[in-house]
């Protein structure tokens, strides 16, 4: 049976992970996309394509998804009808842009509760943890008791995990629905969070533990990441895959994962397969060393003050390892690395260059990331930022 996902956010996860996967299980996709240009070329060609650039294969596959709608955000009416029908919901948005889904979503609601139609979920694709808890805070104030009720035997709101990696266009004279993304197609969701019917993907994976599988997504995935593009930087690369070739990145890169992977099997033992695990890194591997992507170490480092907060991928892992009796000296090394991240055309790593001229790292190191200067882990940072810095200089 046909049945039709409503995504919140047209851009590259929308588009190249939710949009692609539902697609290609055959039910029909409906974008809703606060840019006008975009909904109006998709209305227009009723189709994007899409680059899929495969690690293992080392070949480029082009597909063209076809038979795609969307309708802005702007048009509240047109959404919470497609709500009110739809098989299932998806959001790519960020969570900063949650209150005003909430305000388009909860019409929709109402609508869906009015008709007597079946549960749905909404697969939160958002790179935190909390995103189910941020909705249900968003739709708060438009609720009642009867709603609330109704929503919460009605609506699941499901944490996913996204570890494809979507870059979009490459260049900008090329078509502007054109989406590159890498192969990768596993779909990690919340399970106890399901309350409809699954989303029948190929590559589903209902997780039981979802906070333990997130967390080696952000301290594996996004945190291997991380250490390839602030290492690539200070070494003057271009690309994420050229740190592989490089021994000093590729040593620090490999010595930060066995801190998380000794970590997490301490703070979740049993869960984790150590077969299934030891394919996780091999995966990492493969895949951001992926010289088909050309994955640019500018679209990774971007953001660096956020990337140092206290609970994402640079801290968040070296508090993990600290917590577990594991000394985190190779993510030391990230983080110190990030801290020099100085790319003029991304204004947070200029803000945090002059937070650094202004205050001294120790400062600023308090003050971003929570970290004592003064501590075992504030002093290696430290020292390690002292080190960097005279190499890069020198």
């Amino acid at each position: 049976m046909t049945m039709m996902l409503l995504q919140f956010g047209a851009g590259n996860i929308g588009r190249g992970f939710m949009g692609h996967l539902f697609w290609e299980a055959g039910h029909d996709v409906l974008f809703v996309e606060k840019d006008y240009n975009l909904v109006r070329l998709i209305n227009e060609r009723r189709e994007y394509p899409l680059r899929l650039l495969d690690a293992y294969k080392k070949e480029v596959v082009e597909f063209v998804v076809r038979g795609v709608h969307a309708i802005s955000a702007e048009d509240k009416e047109a959404v919470a009808t497609s709500f009110a029908r739809a098989g299932w919901v998806g959001t790519a948005v960020g969570i900063e842009n949650y209150s005003a889904v909430a305000s388009v979503l909860v019409e929709g609601i109402r609508k869906r509760k009015e008709r007597g139609a079946p549960p749905v979920d909404v697969y939160l694709c958002e790179n935190d943890l909390a995103a189910h808890t941020r909705m249900q805070q968003a739709l708060e104030p438009y609720l009642d008791d009867h709603l609330k009720k109704w929503i919460g035997e009605n609506v699941g709101f499901v944490r996913v995990s996204v570890a494809r990696m979507v870059k979009g266009k490459e260049k900008e004279d090329q078509d502007p629905l054109l989406v590159v993304a890498d192969a990768y197609r596993e779909f990690p969701y919340d399970a106890l969070a399901r309350k409809g019917v699954p989303p029948g993907l190929e590559s589903v994976k209902p997780v039981t533990h979802f906070e333990a599988e997130f967390r080696r997504k952000i301290y594996i995935y996004n945190l291997g990441h991380a250490v390839l593009a602030y290492l690539g930087y200070l070494r003057g690369y271009r690309y994420v895959h050229e740190g592989f070739g490089d021994g000093w990145v590729s040593a620090v890169f490999d010595g930060a994962l066995k801190e998380t992977t000794m970590a997490l099997f301490r703070k979740y033992p049993g869960i984790f397969d150590v077969a299934e695990h030891a394919r996780v890194l091999h995966d990492v591997r493969t895949r951001f060393g992926n010289s088909l992507l050309k994955d640019p170490i500018f679209r990774v480092a971007r953001n660096p003050i956020r990337k140092l907060g206290p609970s994402d991928r640079l801290i968040g892992s070296a508090l993990l390892c600290l917590e577990q009796g594991v000394f985190p000296e190779h993510i030391a090394t990230a983080c110190a690395a990030t801290f020099l991240y100085d790319w003029s055309e991304d204004s947070e790593a200029c803000r945090l260059q002059d937070y650094i001229r202004t205050k001294r790292i120790e400062t600023v190191l308090q003050e971003v990331t929570t970290i004592e200067p003064q501590s075992s882990l504030g002093k290696k940072i430290v020292e390690e930022y002292h080190k960097l810095k005279t190499l890069r200089e020198g």
